[in-house]
Order: structure tokens, then sequence, then C-alpha cells
């Protein structure tokens, strides 16, 4: 073959390489594009988040962009009472561990009318999957109901459906998306019982009447396909027990071959032991005088954990029974304090709930009482708590870009009480002598709850009816009351010392010296027009100049904010707080003092015990130093909590200073304050004296485990003859008395704290490891201490005393 035939013949080759290589290409690439990609959810969040069910699951799902949720809840049928639904608010007989992630939740009902108990466990055990357990006696019928979350009861056509499966018992529910015509997303839920009953329905309602006319589910003779809601009806049998499965994907072969394997004999029982142990070994607890306190706040929390679709945020609302009908509800102070009590366990939720009460703030700074899902109370404002709160959920899980989102609105709110509302006229003070009043302001705008008079400027004080406001008078030109208030004012006062802090966080350095001067002036104008001389008390002061006498736990609050001098805090303190004719008592502290003819209306706000105005005013007498009454304030606080919790697992929204016990909303999230009071007692961290721990002569032992602070787990513990801090399972400072350390501080240099004992002390530590350490107290001069088993000892005499160790 001659050379250029030979080159003819090679470059067809390559040419016929090409094409072919081309064409296959091209196949490959045709058939990629023709098979479609796997379905996958976007985004599945499962909880008990239907105000209606505690005892309930839902799957919170989206896939191609559009919901695709389901959900399941029980009933349970005794001697012609069935019960379901909303009527289990009332019968919720135990509010057990409730873990953040879904792990291991426990509930308990009264079945009337024989007061007998239906327990429900579950568990999520992977990302699609749920795995539960009920017991029971043997006779009460069991209703699993499932339904489509957070549409109107009776609403037919949605787009999920269920229908039953004969083999196995089985409920399977399907999802159709617009414009997808390859895959619907499957939900399946199965018990191991026989089946007494079961049908599906076209609602929720439907099923509730069945139940109640014949007491029995039976298969639907309607061909309609519009069925939005189905049930199993169960007993537990002689084994007390049954046990349930509950999944969500896209096979619903595979779905039922999953159920079936996890619902062999034992399987459920030894997932659910494993999960329940393994959150008990990794959350917060107490043992001792203050035994179970952080966990009585995680349970009730996170048991109220909801949706908030506007924000795409899970969070507790303030309570299931305000969220009925608008999915979810937060008071503004009582969104912030309920970021503090999630702050203990779970970062997710404590920062969504200061996002959800941000979220709500209006184009003028101000932050509504009022947000929830379809209502808003744009002209009204709470507490400014919450730039304090903001920087105490900070120091448990530190999150800069949070911070950052949150910082420009807590500024934003706190100018606007003092901000020019267009005429020259400043939002909230009304006779403009640079002290603030509470109100409502007027105009067109709807606020839930109505505007513009004194009723909604009581209420944007959070302490609606209290005697404080008896003879006050609305001014509709000043939308404020005609009374300048001293509660209102330190929280000011408060807040823009918070702010300063936060500015510093974020080396906002000129933002920090306008809020230290901001309090500075409020610090001063306090001092000067609303201490009371004669009553040795700050006072609420009429625009006449009249003081008011009507006093409340916020005439405490300048102790809280820092202003009041030591000498007035002294008055403060034995004149009236600690006098039993006033506010001191076996249940402590009432809203109105004992002997204000409004305390034995013992209603709302007149006379009753509360847990943010405890809160707060335990932190009044914290920041002074009033070491043993705020022990005993811890005491009683906790106490009467437990009084009601031991017997009716309620978490009230107020209790009663006249013989104990709880009143309004049975399960209220910030009654669970009266437990924060004693855990931070035993632990704590806030602006004026960093991290804080021990008690002041504790006449018995308290230990806190695993409380999350700036990365680090603490543990404490306190008693009459110790009290041990350890960091990270290693013990760092030990005394040989029941003590108070306050800044307490630890850097490369050394460490130091001021301590407070009632007699003198031994102390270790093992913060330096050295072989001897310079110990300095107070300022004196440093005496070289030498370490054994790496702590180094020292003695501290009685009273309080700064401690510095150093190399």
């Amino acid at each position: 073959m001659r050379p250029l035939h030979r080159w003819k013949v090679w470059s067809i080759c390559l040419l016929s390489s090409a094409i072919l290589g081309h064409i296959s290409f091209a196949v490959a690439t045709q058939s990629a594009q023709d098979k479609a990609p796997e379905p996958s959810f976007e985004s599945l969040r499962i909880e008990s988040l239907d105000p209606d069910a505690w005892n309930g699951i839902v799957f919170l799902a989206r896939a191609y962009r559009q919901p695709s949720s389901f959900a399941l809840r029980f009933g349970t049928f005794s001697v012609n009472t069935f019960v379901d639904g909303p009527a289990i608010y009332e019968e919720v007989r135990e509010i057990g561990p409730h873990a953040p992630d879904a792990s291991y939740c426990r509930l308990a009902w009264q079945v009337h009318p024989r007061g007998s108990l239906v327990t429900l466990e579950w568990s999520r055990i992977d990302a699609t999957t749920v795995v539960g357990r009920l017991t029971a006696l043997p006779d009460f019928q069991i209703l699993l109901e499932t339904y489509i979350p957070f549409s109107p009861p009776s609403s037919w056509g949605l787009s999920g459906i269920y229908s039953l499966e004969e083999n196995p018992n089985a409920i399977v529910g399907h999802y159709a998306f617009d414009g997808v015509f390859s895959a619907e997303s499957q939900f399946v839920v199965m018990v191991d019982q026989p089946l007494i009953g079961s049908g599906t329905f076209p609602g929720l309602d439907n099923l509730r009447e069945t139940m109640r006319g014949a007491a029995r589910l039976v298969p639907s003779i309607d061909r309609d396909p519009s069925r939005n809601a189905a049930g199993l009806q169960f007993t537990t049998g002689n084994s007390h027990t049954a046990h349930f499965v509950a999944m969500l994907g896209w096979d619903k072969t595979q779905l039922l071959k999953k159920g079936t394997e996890l619902l062999t004999a034992g399987s459920i029982d030894s997932i659910i032991k494993q999960k329940a142990e393994a959150y008990e070994s990794r959350r917060p607890s107490a043992h001792g005088e203050f035994a179970g306190a952080p966990e009585i706040i995680g349970n009730n929390m996170f048991w109220n954990s909801l949706y908030a679709p506007s924000i795409d945020r899970v969070f507790p609302s303030i309570s299931r029974n305000w969220a009925r009908g608008i999915r979810w509800v937060l008071g503004e102070w009582d969104g912030f304090f309920g970021s503090l009590l999630t702050s203990l366990e779970d970062k997710d939720q404590s920062w969504a709930t200061i996002r959800a009460v941000l979220a709500s703030q209006t184009p003028s700074g101000l932050v509504p009482n009022g947000p929830g899902g379809g209502m808003t109370t744009p002209d009204r404002s709470q507490p400014p708590v919450g730039a304090f709160c903001v920087w105490k959920v900070f120091q448990h899980f530190p999150d800069m870009q949070e911070l950052q989102w949150a910082y420009p609105r807590l500024k934003s709110w706190h100018e606007w009480w003092f901000r020019d509302r267009g005429d020259g006229q400043p939002w909230r003070d009304g006779n403009r002598d640079g002290l603030l009043e509470w109100g409502s302001n007027r105009g067109a705008p709807d606020s839930s709850g109505g505007r513009g008079f004194l009723m909604q400027s009581k209420w944007e004080s959070g302490m609606d009816d209290s005697p404080m406001w008896d003879d006050a008078h609305y001014d509709p030109k000043t939308y404020t009351m005609d009374l300048d208030d001293v509660g209102l004012n330190s929280l000011y006062a408060l807040d823009a010392g918070s702010l300063a802090a936060l500015a510093a966080i974020l080396g906002k350095q000129d933002d920090q010296k306008v809020f230290q001067a901001d309090y500075e002036r409020m610090k001063q104008l306090i001092r000067e027009k609303l201490w009371n001389e004669k009553d040795g008390m700050y006072e609420n002061r009429f625009w006449s100049g009249e003081f008011s006498k009507r006093l409340s736990p916020t005439n405490f609050y300048p102790m809280l904010a820092g202003v009041a001098t030591r000498e007035q805090a002294d008055r403060m303190v034995h004149e009236h707080l600690l006098n039993p004719q006033e506010f001191w008592g076996e249940y402590v502290v009432p809203t109105s003092p004992r002997n204000d003819p409004a305390f034995s209306d013992q209603y709302y706000w007149r006379g009753s015990i509360w847990g943010p105005t405890n809160y707060l005013l335990y932190h009044a007498i914290d920041r002074y130093g009033y070491d043993q009454a705020a022990l005993e304030f811890a005491q009683k606080s906790y106490a009467l909590f437990l009084q009601d919790w031991k017997t009716t697992q309620h978490n009230n929204e107020l209790y009663r200073a006249s013989g104990g016990g709880g009143g309004g909303d049975i399960h209220y999230t910030w009654g669970a304050l009266l437990c924060l009071i004693p855990v931070e007692q035993m632990l704590d961290v806030n602006p004026w004296d960093g991290l804080r721990f021990g008690a002041l002569h504790p006449t018995a032992e308290s230990d806190l485990r695993r409380v999350s602070w700036q990365g680090h787990s603490y543990d404490v513990s306190i008693g009459p003859d110790r009290t041990d801090l350890s960091r990270d399972g290693v013990l760092r400072f030990r005394a040989d008395s029941g003590v108070v350390a306050r800044n307490y501080s630890v850097s490369a240099a050394g460490f130091s704290a001021t301590v407070t004992s009632d007699r003198s002390v031994h102390v270790s530590t093992s913060e330096l490891q050295a072989p001897a350490v310079k110990v300095r107290i107070d300022n004196g001069n440093p005496a070289r201490v030498k370490t054994q088993n790496g702590m180094a000892s020292f003695s501290v005499p009685a009273g309080q005393h700064t401690i510095e160790v150093s190399q």
C-alpha cells in the first residue's frame, strides 16, 4: 500500500471512531436526560407540631417545592367516652422527656371516667422513620388517627389521601405533586395489634363522629377518593403494650417491608430503651434539693414546639392552647424568656424563637407584644428584655451570624421608645421629662385586641390588670399613660447596658459608647425622679409629681438594672421585700403586696405570683449580693412550682400567693421560669457577674450537670461543706463550704474570681498546671503555693474577697 493510501485509510478509521464515539456519547447523554432523578425530600421535620395533638407526630415535609406533610395522633375510648385532639390538652398527666432532636419523647394522658393513663413513647430513629410504644390497660380502645396537618378540619380533595392495607394492619398515605407525573410520596403507619376496626374518612371530624356514634370504625363504603383521614382501632391486649411504626418514603412496598421488620417482637422495646437512656445521659440534669429542675424545663419547652409557616421555623409557642387555629403564638417577653429556657439544651430553637419575635418588628422599630400566626399588635410593645435575653443565649450558644442578624433589630427597638413619631412627640415619653410610660398607638391599622386606649396601654406593660394602673389615665394625644413607670425605665436601662455588651462582642465600639452613655443617663434620671426617700422605695410617679403607692415586683427593678445605691437597696430589701406584711412569706413574690387591697383578688396580676416577675426579681437581689435571700427565693420559687407539678403536671401561667396552687393556662411555657431560678442559683452567666456559681450557706446538697457555656460543659455541686465546679469533666474549683463565686475568669496568664463565704474556707484550683503558683487575695502580697496532684490549695477568709492565681 502506498503511503498516501495508508493515510486515507487511517483518516477514515479515525473519522469512523469519532462518529461512533459521538453517537455513543449522545445516546448516553440522552439516556441520562430521559431518566428521571431519584425523588427526595427537600426538607423534613418530624415533631409534635400540631397544637391540637400533643400525643401526635407531624411529618412536616416538602418535595418538588410543594408540601408533602402527613400526621398521626391518638385517641382513646373507654366507658362511652371518646377523647382525642384538643380534648387531650386537659387530660395530660405526664409531660415526660422530649429530646430536641426527637430521639426520645414520652407523654401520658388520663382516660375518663376511670382516671387511668395511656403512655406514649416514640423515637425518630432515622431521617424518615419513627417507632413508638403505647402502654395502657388492655380494655382501653386506642385510635391511631392519620390526617393531613395544618388544613381545615373538613377540607376535602387535598393532595394527600389515605387508604388501608389489610395485611399487614397499615394505613398508607399518598401525596401527589403538581407537574410531577413520575413520583408520589408515601406515608406508611403500621401497628402490631389486631384491629377492632378501621376506616378512611373525608376528614377528622367524620372519624370523630363515627366513634361517638357507633364507637367503632368501619371500612368506608364511599368511593370518593378524597380521603384525608384514616384510623386504626385496637387495644394493647394482655401485654398492655402496642407498638407502631410511621415512615415516609417513595416506595410503598419497601416501606411496608421495613415496617414489618421493625415490628418484630422486642425490636421497638429495645430501641426505645436505648434512646431513652442515651438522651438521659446527655441532657442537663439536677439532683438533690433542686432535683429535676432543668429536666422539667426541657420537657415543658420542647413538648410545646410548634411550626411557624411564615418564617419556616420550629420553636416553642407560649401555649398549645393559645396556638389553636393560628398554629403558633408568642408574646414578646414571653418569647424572649422562652429562648432563655430552651438555651439550657438547644441552640436551634433558642435562636429560632428570637428570630420569630424580632421578625415581627414594625418599620418604626416597635417589636409587637403579640406576634403569631395570623395576628399582630402594631400599636404596642412589651417589656424590653430582648437584649438581656439575647446576651444570655449567646453565652450558651455563641453564633455570630445570629447575633449580627438580631443586633440591628434590638438596637432599633431600643431607639424606638424615645424616637420622634413624626410630630416632635416621642413614642413613649408623653410629658417629655426623659422617662418612659406605657402606651398604645392610635391609628387605622388593625391590631389584635384593639388600640389606642388605656386597656391596650396596660397590655403593653405585660401586667394587664395590675393595680398599679388603677389610678392611671390614658392621654389620647401622647398615646401614653400619665405615669412614669419604674419597671419600664429600669428595663430600658438594662436594655441599654445589655446592648453595650452586645456591641462589644461585635466590635462596634461607637455603639458601645452610645449605649453606655444612654444607660448612665437613664440611671441618673431614675435616681433623681423615682426614688421616694420617705418610703425607702423606687415608685411610679404621676405627671402631677405625686408618687404612686401601688407596689409590685417591678419596683425592685432598679436593682436589676444596677440603678439603686447600696443604701437604697438595703432599704428596699429589708423594709419591703423581706417584710412579710408586703412581699415575703411562704409563697413569693405576689404581684401586689399582701397589705394592698387588691391582694385578696388573687386574680391574674392582682396578687398572684408570675414566673417572669419572679425571675427578674431574683436577678435583682442576686446582682446586689443578697446571697442568703437569693437562695431562699430560689427554694421558695421551686417549691411553689413543684406543688402543682407533682400532682397535676401543670406548668401554670400564674400561681396563687395565698395558699399556693396554679391558675390561668395550665401548660404555659413561662411558668418554667420558676425552675430556671434554682438552676441559675447553682450556675449562671450575666453581664455584670460573668460566670457565677454556688450558694451561700446551703442547707442541702444539690448537683447540676451538663450545662453548656462558651463551648464547654459545666457541672456544679453545692452543699453545706462543698462547692465544686467541673469543666468538661475535670474538677477546676473546690471549696470546703457553701460559697458564691462571681466573675470566674480563666486565661493563659491565670485565673481570678470573687468568692463570698460566711466563714473561712479552703479553696483548691486546677486551672493552672504548674509546680507552683502565686496566689493574691484582694490587694495583698502574692503568696507562692505548691501544687499537689494538679491542685493548688489555699485559705480564703470569711466575707467577700477577690482571688487571683498566676504562675
